[in-house]
C-alpha cells in the first residue's frame, strides 16, 4: 500500500491525513427576476476505484439540470464553511467536525425569491 492511500497500523487502515476527510460542493445561481438559489453538498472523500467521480455525478443529479453544471465549485472545508456559514445548520456543522461517520452526506437546496 502506498502513502497516497494511507498505511496499515495494528491491523487497521489509517487514512492519509493529507487527504481531506470531506468534499464540499456548491452552486450559487442568480437570475434577474428569479432570486438566488444555493445547492450545497458535503460528503466523504472516498477514492474512486474506476476513475468515475461518483460524488460529483450524484451532485449533478441533485442539481437536476445541466444548465447549473458550469457553476459547480468544489471548495476546501475552510472556504465552504466561511462562504456558506449562515446556510449550514448547527447539527451539520457538528457532524463535519466529528469525522466519525462513514457515510455522512448532507445536501440542501435553498432558494430566495426577490420578486
Amino acid at each position: 500500500m502506498t502513502e497516497e492511500y494511507g498505511h496499515i497500523s495494528d491491523g487497521f487502515f489509517m487514512e492519509n491525513t493529507e487527504k481531506p476527510f470531506y468534499r464540499f460542493f456548491a452552486v450559487e445561481y442568480f437570475a434577474t427576476g428569479e432570486g438566488v438559489s444555493y445547492w450545497l453538498k458535503i460528503c466523504r472523500n472516498y477514492e474512486s476505484y474506476d476513475g468515475v467521480d461518483r460524488e460529483m455525478e450524484r451532485f449533478k443529479e441533485f442539481l437536476g439540470h445541466s444548465h447549473y453544471y458550469p457553476g459547480i465549485e468544489e471548495l476546501t472545508e475552510e472556504q465552504f464553511l466561511e462562504k456558506y456559514a449562515k446556510l449550514i445548520p448547527d447539527h451539520t456543522r457538528m457532524m463535519i467536525h466529528r469525522r466519525d461517520q462513514p457515510i455522512f452526506t448532507w445536501e440542501t437546496h435553498i432558494h430566495f425569491n426577490y420578486s
